[in-house]
């Protein structure tokens, strides 16, 4: 019930962000209803751990699930959207769509019994998985923020009317935040592969061959785009490109193989 009162909660908040858009808005109301849209974010992400924390923290002796792995993702995505937007009213669109995926995320929380379950882990394996999770958390956003810098990119080029999209951030402030984004996210990911190799025994026995050779593409990709941003100017569509195809690249590496693995052939990570 709990994951159902926070996906609720986002959704009041979506709505709040999107008002605070409007062009016909007051710039006052307009940033009285912004500031309403984050407090309710706020209270709708408190419910949002708290339920995760009922659902995995609380039960150590059992092994994340896909839904579960998705909605923790999608916590630190909304903390990284409340932050974000905080203190940028044109970022109020982007927040209410980001929210509003979120607010989905987490009522697919599972607080069920779980199939797998696996022995006690230690706080090194529990490092690795939260540093994972930030990485993947840091490059979903980059890359929704990709997909908006290009919808917007492709009205200007065609000069085609903005419409609602006068209310989104510029063209470079969207860029900014998306290479401040991947370089968070390059720079966990390098880490993830790093602490991941402690835990890895056999790839094939232990189901993580493909997990391991994905995610070291789509780190791969990534480390790319960074070095032909910095030595080549790389930006723009090109850089969006890039950026959605480390992201479906992780995707494929996590809920791809755990997919696979757990409803396809009955197993577990181990």
């Amino acid at each position: 019930m709990l994951p159902i009162i926070a996906s609720i909660i986002y959704l009041c908040a979506c709505l709040w962000l999107i008002a605070s858009a409007r062009p016909s808005a007051k710039e006052s109301d307009a940033h009285a209803q912004h500031m309403a849209g984050l407090s309710t974010a706020c209270l709708g992400w408190l419910a949002h751990g708290y339920s995760l924390c009922r659902a995995i923290i609380l039960d150590t002796s059992a092994a994340l699930n896909s839904t579960e792995v998705a909605s923790l993702i999608a916590w630190i995505i909304a903390a990284i959207t409340l932050v974000k937007a905080r203190n940028r009213s044109r970022f109020s669109v982007i927040a209410a769509l980001l929210l509003l995926c979120v607010g989905i995320a987490a009522a697919l929380t599972n607080e069920g019994a779980r199939i797998f379950s696996t022995s006690q882990s230690g706080w090194e394996l529990n490092a690795h998985i939260l540093i994972a999770v930030l990485a993947y958390a840091l490059v979903t956003v980059g890359a929704s923020l990709s997909v908006v810098f290009y919808a917007l990119d492709h009205r200007l080029r065609h000069h085609q009317p903005l419409g609602w999209m006068k209310s989104l951030p510029s063209i470079e402030a969207l860029e900014t935040s998306i290479f401040q984004s991947i370089t968070a996210g390059f720079a966990l990911l390098t880490l993830t592969l790093f602490s991941g190799f402690f835990f890895v025994r056999d790839l094939f026995a232990q189901h993580l061959i493909h997990k391991v050779a994905l995610s070291c593409v789509a780190w791969l990709v990534l480390g790319i785009l960074l070095w032909g941003h910095w030595r080549l100017g790389w930006r723009g569509r090109i850089a969006a490109r890039w950026i959605l195809s480390c992201f479906v690249l992780l995707g494929l590496s996590y809920f791809g193989s755990k997919f696979v693995l757990e409803v396809m052939l009955g197993r577990h990570w181990g």
